[in-house]
């Protein structure tokens, strides 16, 4: 004999919804970095995310590390408030730095873990 069958909707865990509300801001962290990096070609220049965004462990409450290499002195500053007010825009708080103020501990962990926008996913 067939059960009855339950007409109950069911709904999606915490745990679900966290993960697809984390998915839907990183998502929109890259389509964000990407858009930016429009404004550091035309500079000249190249712009390399690091952190969490690059490495894993972005949430809710991360920002964005980006540096923006190959601008020169000058122009850099200019570039990294445009940037800034992009992301700002598009509802992220980021930390732009410019090649030239890079401590070299820095610089060394970005050459090794840093990643240009399209190679994010």
């Amino acid at each position: 004999m067939p059960q009855p069958h339950s007409s109950s909707p069911t709904y999606p865990t915490f745990d679900e919804l966290r993960s697809r509300r984390l998915t839907e801001r990183r998502d929109a962290a890259v389509w964000a970095v990407r858009a930016a990096e429009k404004l550091v070609a035309e500079a000249g220049g190249r712009l390399v995310i690091f952190g969490s965004l690059a490495e894993g462990g972005f949430h809710e409450r991360s920002d964005i590390d980006i540096a923006l290499m190959s601008i020169p002195a000058g122009r850099d500053t200019d570039i990294a408030l445009d940037v800034e007010l992009a992301l700002a825009d598009a509802g992220f708080v980021a930390e732009i730095i410019p090649e030239r103020f890079l401590s070299p501990s820095l610089r060394d962990r970005i050459k090794e873990r840093g990643r240009e926008p399209c190679a994010l996913g």
